[in-house]
């Protein structure tokens, strides 16, 4: 398995992970410029885009790159909607421009999507949206805006701080040190994030 890192794209610095094994691919998030996704591909055929939740830094490209390629769009059942509402993926809010995405297959905590021999299993991450999930396969997580080095995910008012803790506690349950790739910033592996991230105190205590 191959995982080609796209940083740092768009206004919010957003970042895409083509993981690929053989002549198949799936990306993780399609935050914006999709011509320069595609070429990232380098000819692979791309089966999926699976998205960490539905605001408009990790959607505005899904559109366009399914188009493009023909591929399947997955997300959380509780985000769908922001596909297809300015509003909802907050790109009213913050003057993005907005692509809908009109066709997209709901996935929920448990599940298990295998393209060729690359399986990523589903676990729901409710906090910086109600339908926030992140993507476990191998030695990876990809954590979307959920956890990140040094930080976690902002609060829009959709949950409590709790609920987001509770919800990265869940990503500790595997007892595995699992390397993660974050939405934004730079990579990090889970052990580090809970003797270092001053967000995690809480759980330090617990875990």
């Amino acid at each position: 398995m191959q995982i080609t890192k796209i940083i740092g794209l768009g206004d919010f610095s957003s970042n895409a992970y083509i993981v690929s094994s053989g002549e198949q691919a799936v990306l993780i998030d399609a935050p914006c410029e999709p011509e320069y996704i595609t070429e990232k591909l380098q000819g692979k055929k791309l089966a999926a885009i699976l998205l960490t939740h539905g605001h408009v830094d990790h959607i505005s490209a899904a559109a366009k790159i399914k188009e493009l390629t023909g591929c399947k769009v997955y997300i959380s059942q509780a985000d769908a909607e922001m596909l297809t509402s300015s509003k909802k993926c907050l790109a009213d809010r913050f003057r993005q421009p907005f692509y809908p995405c009109e066709e997209s297959i709901s996935i929920c905590d448990g599940d298990k999507l295998t393209f060729g021999d690359m399986t990523f299993n589903v676990i729901t991450t409710p906090g910086h949206t109600q339908g926030s999930v992140c993507y476990m396969t191998e030695d990876f997580i990809f954590s979307g805006d959920t956890l990140f080095k040094q930080s976690i995910g902002r609060n829009f008012g959709c949950s409590a701080y709790s609920t987001i803790i509770d919800s990265i506690a869940k990503l500790y349950k595997y007892n595995k040190n699992y390397i993660v790739l974050p939405g934004h910033g730079e990579e990090t592996d889970l052990y580090s994030e809970l003797e270092e991230n001053p967000f995690l105190g809480e759980l330090r205590t617990k875990l």
